[in-house]
């Protein structure tokens, strides 16, 4: 029996394919926002009056808090319960997105950047986990194809989607995007996955977690904040 706890011959049911589709889907969501922006960046800085470098914020935002999240996934995973913590997930992921959209200056641009960075970051490694617990070894190469091409590929198509976008609609679709891909998403994660019982920490662990992602977010920060001059010591 394989940690799956299907037999070795069994194939993978329709709900387990279902599971890996919300998986790759949100896997897709996160990457692709990791560098959707890039392209859109002269449109977004003339928007919010972002001025010279402050536009990198944009990018970096999101990477540091994701840098920050995910090492904290598979806790989280196991406290609120994997499809219960997705799906919060792909919802809050979905309010930063509007927030995005809707922003008019740079500090709102950055938080908003920020928020899905966490809440997409932990999208990542748990496609991962959902291949590797539901599918049988003779299709788990299958799963994790579908993983890595969609890896590969949400960085690469970003930039394309999104200068095209800021193109031919406006900037402001780099974000509004993501609305009818999780209008997909949830549903697919609610039917895949199955509903586990959450087990909440007491109170000063759940602090420590909570400092646990504000301080290295903070050491990230400090030395990239806008304007700040780097030097090096001899």
């Amino acid at each position: 029996m394989p940690a799956t706890g299907l037999p070795v011959n069994a194939n993978a049911t329709t709900s387990d394919w279902i599971a890996v589709a919300a998986g790759s889907l949100g896997a897709l969501l996160a990457t692709l926002d990791i560098s959707i922006t890039n392209s859109a960046l002269p449109q977004i800085q003339g928007a919010i009056d972002a001025a010279g470098t402050e536009g990198t914020w944009i990018s970096t935002g999101y990477l540091m808090a994701e840098i920050v999240i995910i090492p904290l996934t598979a806790w989280l995973t196991r406290v609120f319960g994997l499809r219960r913590f997705l799906m919060w997930n792909a919802l809050l992921f979905t309010a930063f997105s509007l927030a995005c959209a809707m922003s008019h200056s740079l500090a709102a641009m950055v938080i908003g950047r920020i928020g899905q960075g966490f809440s997409g970051g932990a999208m990542i490694p748990t496609a991962q986990t959902i291949v590797r617990t539901r599918l049988p070894p003779h299709q788990m190469p299958v799963g994790m194809t579908m993983f890595g091409l969609i890896v590969l590929t949400g960085p690469l198509l970003g930039p394309v989607v999104g200068g095209w976008l800021a193109e031919n609609a406006s900037w402001r679709w780099c974000f509004f995007i993501n609305v009818p891909v999780t209008a997909v998403l949830v549903p697919l994660l609610y039917f895949g996955l199955q509903r586990e019982r959450a087990n909440l920490p007491d109170t000063f662990f759940a602090l420590g977690v909570a400092l646990l992602c504000c301080v290295p977010l903070a050491f990230l920060l400090k030395p990239a904040r806008p304007g700040a001059a780097v030097t090096y010591d001899h």
